[in-house]
């Protein structure tokens, strides 16, 4: 499954005068990346219970696309675009005068609004006052043959996805059930994080390979939101000051953020590589806390509810720390082994964290009054949230 982070690439711009024409040639190159930095899991073990130490593997980190040009209303030009590339066309010709801005906002928003597209790895340009012409860069220089029986190997896969989702559930269900197959069925390239851009960094990678940074794992959750008619598109900013992207969506009239691939966990041990939920319907209070956003001209929706929050629709979002919550909470699932609890505010999580583990109140619990048991927990100081996965002795 997938590690955290996110992948950006840097875009230079080289103009070459030939008479009155020039050549613009778009590279991408790389950028910092943005890791969540998650703590190790600490394990606790009441006195009758023999301690094993677990371990957490800190995340790794990637960059993201970064885009230099402002989209503008150049929709137009976007759809003529779209029509030529979904057509596997490389070489694009206008006869009409197009300036490189306008060109290079078009090309940006394609990007941002048809992940499936997902071949393109810069371009040129060749424009006059009465004539323009782009050649695109082609990823790995796969031929027009090979791309087409990859994209329809990319649609295949993706019905194939929303065919083990249960289409008649609510839309928060269909979400839930998409970040939960993306971080279940994909790992993280580790390895390509240096790589530049690739099929790791697509909706291909991430769904057909199973392999993917950060910005297929984003590309793969738009193109299965979309493809059950739920808005949802992709924005990119700095994470505690490195390159990072991730997902808005639209359940019920009401935006929200999903970071899918900052839910997706890295561990050695499979006990600990479960799913998380931190940043699943999350708010625009929350994202602020590691996130700000790039000044590219994409679409930023307002995120003020939390109506639909994972830890507000399953109960386990706090307000203020009780004892008797936690308590309650842990013989609730005690069947499962495992929870997670999201607080509303750094001072009832801080006082949870102490109260619990550093005075280890913990062990008042209920479920270990007779036998004792063990606990290993996880702290997230960005999203307040508590990651219990605990066992009662026998």
């Amino acid at each position: 499954m997938k590690k955290n982070l996110f992948f950006s690439s840097f875009f230079c711009i080289m103009l070459m005068m030939t008479g009155c024409s020039s050549a613009v040639e778009i590279t991408a190159d790389l950028m910092p990346m943005a890791t969540t930095d998650y703590p190790d899991y600490i394990e606790m073990t009441s006195p009758e219970t023999e301690k094993i130490k677990p371990t957490f593997p800190p995340r790794e980190t990637e960059s993201v696309p970064e885009i230099t040009a402002s989209v503008s209303e150049t929709l137009s030009l976007s759809d003529e675009l779209y029509q030529e590339i979904s057509q596997f066309h490389s070489l694009i010709q206008f006869d009409r005068k197009i300036e490189k801005d306008e060109i290079s906002a078009a090309i940006t928003e394609l990007e941002w609004e048809h992940p499936e597209i997902f071949w393109i790895n810069g371009y040129s340009m060749k424009y006059n006052d009465v004539s323009a012409e782009i050649t695109l860069k082609i990823m790995d220089n796969y031929s027009i043959d090979t791309l087409r029986q990859m994209s329809q190997e990319l649609d295949r896969t993706a019905n194939a996805v929303l065919e083990q989702i249960n289409l008649s559930a609510s839309d928060y269900e269909k979400a839930l059930q998409v970040h939960d197959y993306l971080v279940q069925h994909t790992e993280y390239d580790q390895s390509a994080v240096s790589k530049g851009k690739g099929l790791w960094s697509t909706a291909y990678g991430c769904l057909v390979n199973g392999s993917a940074v950060c910005q297929g794992y984003s590309q793969a959750f738009q193109i299965l939101m979309n493809k059950m008619g739920i808005e949802c598109g992709i924005c990119s900013g700095n994470a505690k000051g490195e390159a990072h992207a991730w997902n808005y969506i639209n359940l019920n009239g009401q935006y929200y953020w999903i970071d899918v691939t900052w839910d997706d966990p890295v561990s050695e041990n499979y006990n600990f590589d479960w799913i998380h939920h931190g940043y699943f319907l999350i708010d625009d209070r929350m994202l602020a806390r590691s996130r700000t956003f790039d000044s590219n001209g994409q679409f930023v929706p307002l995120c003020a509810s939390l109506d639909e929050n994972y830890f507000v629709r399953n109960g386990n979002y706090l307000t203020e720390y009780y004892f008797s919550e936690i308590d309650r909470r842990l013989t609730e699932h005690q069947s499962e082994g495992r929870i997670e609890i999201m607080f509303s505010t750094p001072e009832a999580y801080q006082m949870a964290v102490n109260d619990l583990f550093n005075s280890e109140t913990i062990w008042n619990a209920q479920i270990f009054q007779a036998t004792g048991g063990t606990i290993n927990y996880q702290t997230d100081e960005d999203m307040y949230v508590l990651r219990l996965i605990f066992t009662v002795n026998p």
